[in-house]
């Protein structure tokens, strides 16, 4: 059995199958280290592109410039000297990787200096907080680009790994953070890009070493052992903190799960609305900061709330609810709704009145009757309404003089606009005098 099984993974999984030659692999991935002329200037433009891209929070964008971008050759070169004890090589890479990370720091502020758009879009947002999966991108992305770079057929992996890494955002978004002065934009933006060059660093010594690529040689064996210590410090400097990162992402990532999956079994199930929701991983104890709309809790419910924490594996947490100016109590609720309905009874009020007004002169030839005995020279009236300065609605009436005879005096007008207010009870009631109306 112990053969067959060996024979089937000689035969399906084989790196060395269709593998460029070893010298071959090297002197690749050394000239992919170079930052020098064309490879510069293309560096250049990638980083203007990535950063218009997350400017106007365009993904195409942004996809073409992780295309366009030479960033993956420095650091698989890292990855690769570290495997096969190449000092120079290592330092050469090394270089270049700081050069390609300066120059796409200094153009991308430039850019986000002069840019008219200085808000920050949901592109940029995401470089910001790096997750385990992050990590896992990254060093499963290095894995399949070096294994795409030794092969002699060339495929179109490395354009996939470079979209998939995103080494080119993060650095755009540091820029975007110097020319902002937002420190959570630098700080955040250059640990996901750290993330990622140790990950895929740490993915190409791992292809590097499987595939037994030669090692480098030294005559002098004094310097040989000072080449190899040197190589093992940095090989630790960067597995160090890659296993502390995965450690610590894999940790942060249980902990959101498990704060999701007590929220909704606590509170959202049971009708609770959320309007408010702060996670401090960091802090010891780690806290859940929560505000709810129009609920209040007792004392003795956010201490039931507290004793349920553990039971979701959230130990050494402590669960802080915010009501003071953020909760709207019942009774609050019940005053808004009442003062709501209040006003809506008042302006029902006032449109019956005015319903009652316009019913009054609809069948208006009593009180037609009634003025024409004070002033005979009216022959007609009718109702209008206007909206007043402050947004009310008042009542006109219009008063149409028989044209044939002499009209009204001021006096008389004065006499008869008193008695239409008095009538009508309407000490708003707005009275126009007209010529007509027969």
């Amino acid at each position: 059995m112990k053969p067959y099984v060996r024979d089937f993974f000689r035969e399906f999984f084989d790196l060395r199958e269709g593998a460029e030659r070893k010298q071959t692999i090297i002197d690749s991935i050394r000239d992919d280290t170079n930052y020098k002329g064309a490879n510069l200037w293309i560096l250049i433009f990638a980083i203007f592109i990535c950063s218009i891209g997350l400017n106007i929070n365009s993904i195409p964008i942004i996809i073409g410039a992780m295309l366009i971008s030479p960033l993956m050759g420095p650091i698989v070169g890292v990855g690769t000297a570290l495997a096969i004890n190449d000092y120079k090589m290592l330092r050469h890479s090394a270089r270049s990787l700081a050069i390609a990370a300066a120059i796409g720091a200094v153009v991308s502020t430039i850019y986000f200096l002069v840019t008219p758009i200085d808000n920050a879009q949901s592109e940029l947002l995401a470089r910001t907080q790096p997750t385990i999966f992050d990590v896992l991108i990254a060093f499963f992305g290095g894995l399949a680009g070096f294994i795409a770079a030794s092969r002699k057929e060339k495929s179109n992996v490395l354009p996939g790994v470079a979209i998939a890494t995103a080494l080119m955002p993060p650095l755009c978004t540091i820029g975007f953070g110097i020319a902002t002065l937002e420190p959570t934009f630098i700080f955040g933006a250059a640990y996901l890009f750290i993330i990622n060059c140790i990950f895929i660093c740490l993915a190409t010594l791992s292809i590097a070493r499987l595939l037994k690529l030669p090692r480098t040689k030294y005559i002098d064996e004094i310097q040989g052992q000072r080449v190899r210590r040197i190589i093992t410090a940095v090989t630790i400097i960067v597995m160090i903190p890659a296993i502390f990162l995965a450690y610590t992402f894999v940790g942060r990532t249980n902990f959101n799960q498990n704060v999701d999956r007590f929220l909704a079994e606590t509170f959202e199930r049971n009708g609770h609305v959320i309007i408010y929701e702060n996670i401090l991983y960091d802090s010891s104890p780690r806290v859940i900061e929560l505000a709810f709309l129009s609920t209040t809790f007792s004392e003795e419910q956010v201490n039931q709330f507290q004793s349920l924490l553990p039971l979701y594996d959230l130990d050494n947490t402590r669960l802080n609810i915010l009501q003071d100016g953020f909760a709207i109590s019942e009774d609050e609720w019940l005053e808004i709704v009442n003062d709501f309905r209040s006003e809506a009874e008042r302006f029902e009020e006032i449109e019956n009145r005015i319903e009652r007004r316009i019913e009054d002169l609809r069948g208006g030839d009593r009180i037609l009757e009634e003025l024409q005995a004070i002033a005979p020279n009216v022959t007609n009236i009718a109702l209008g309404t206007f909206a007043d300065p402050v947004g009310g609605t008042d009542q006109l009436i219009l008063v149409y003089e028989n044209s044939s005879e002499p009209r009204l005096t001021e006096d008389e007008r004065v006499k008869v606009r008193n008695w239409l207010i008095t009538r009508l009870e309407d000490r708003n009631l707005q009275v126009q005098f007209l010529l007509g109306g027969e």
